[in-house]
């Protein structure tokens, strides 16, 4: 199922009636009928006149007020996305740590205040982006094996990170609603870190990468792409978790794509799949109420040249980092209670497993 990731594509949908099309298109008129038409509008008030009745007394909004779970399920569903994706990124806060900085900048992210990420980008060392660099350029010369997935990938990853597993908009509606959410908040994490460190695209440093597709313009770091594609593995791994080394590799492979595109550096990818994976335990844990994780959950750090101090081991790259970090396989655990929203979506998205 092709569904639009949120790096590059913008809706273009009508957005004060239009559905999303995750498989919850549902109009949210209380009423049966067709679509409204001024032809259909108008029979029915020539009905409704017919019967010449008295008005009815209305009634107080306490009494006409549904069950907040039927309230949830009648939500138009581009109006139930937003309180999706509000739920999830409830607390997320990106800060710049080193305002004004020009080759060494640094910005966090707390969640309820708490700082659980660093990312520092240290433009002083020329010879590891030189490196970088260099890597690109003989990457491009092996890009035709990769082509069709470096142009379909530029709008479209979840088609790719759910190959191969029972997921379709018509079965999996519910599924389907909790990853586009999760691509969502993925990506305004990752929009508001890229305002903090605004990193030139490899183009603009060696006119010698030749991107081949459209080079975004906005910053590089850290790499959407990474973020939305490991953000999208996590929450999968929770549902599918025998398919979760899967999962990984396929996330890699989607961001290491946009490097042989010439769009991105390489560790521009490493950090994206560490902010992903953060997020993605967030969202399991918020959605599906779920620790899929291990590890006392402190803040993590990410410094391009400096292998990132994480634990399990260090990793020199997304693809060494994809299989060295292994999710809790959850599926005998017993998921903590969820409330408001995420609860019913929560319900939801197990009745299709």
């Amino acid at each position: 199922m092709a569904t639009s990731n949120k790096s590059n594509k913008s809706n273009k949908s009508n957005k004060s009636n239009k559905s999303n099309k995750s498989g919850l298109d549902d109009d949210e008129l209380s009423a049966v009928g067709e679509d409204s038409s001024l032809t259909l509008s108008d029979a029915l008030q020539s009905a409704l006149l017919a019967f010449k009745k008295p008005p009815v007394p209305a009634l107080s909004p306490a009494a006409v007020r549904a069950p907040d779970e039927l309230l949830f399920r009648r939500l138009n569903a581009r109006h139930r996305q937003h309180l999706i994706v509000q739920a999830l990124g409830q607390g997320l806060a990106v800060t710049d740590m080193a305002p004004g900085a020009s080759l060494i900048r640094k910005a966090e992210l707390a969640v309820g205040g708490t700082a659980r990420l660093d990312l520092m980008l240290d433009l002083t060392d020329v010879g590891f982006w030189q490196g970088q660099i260099a890597e690109l350029v003989s990457m491009k010369w092996h890009r035709d094996d990769r082509m069709s997935e470096i142009v379909l990938q530029q709008t479209d990853i979840l088609s790719f990170m759910t190959l191969g597993l029972p997921i379709a908009a018509d079965t999996h509606p519910w599924t389907l609603a909790l990853l586009d959410a999760a691509q969502e908040v993925a990506f305004r994490v990752a929009t508001d870190f890229k305002a903090i460190f605004q990193m030139p695209r490899p183009h603009e440093m060696s006119p010698d990468v030749v991107p081949i597709i459209r080079t975004p313009a906005h910053s590089a770091f850290p790499s959407g792409h990474a973020t939305e594609a490991f953000a999208a593995a996590t929450v999968l791994a929770a549902l599918f978790p025998d398919r979760a080394g899967h999962l990984r590799l396929m996330a890699a492979r989607i961001a290491m794509n946009r490097s042989f595109a010439g769009v991105h550096c390489v560790v521009e990818h490493h950090a994206g799949a560490i902010l992903g994976d953060l997020l993605g335990g967030i969202i399991v844990k918020r959605a599906l109420g779920q620790t899929i994780w291990a590890g006392p959950g402190g803040k993590a750090s990410f410094t391009t040249g400096v292998k990132p101090a994480l634990n399990p081991p260090m990793a020199s790259n997304v693809e060494t980092y994809a299989t060295i970090m292994v999710p809790l396989n959850v599926s005998a655990t017993v998921p903590e209670p969820v409330s408001g929203v995420l609860g019913h979506l929560a319900a939801r998205v197990r009745s299709e497993f």
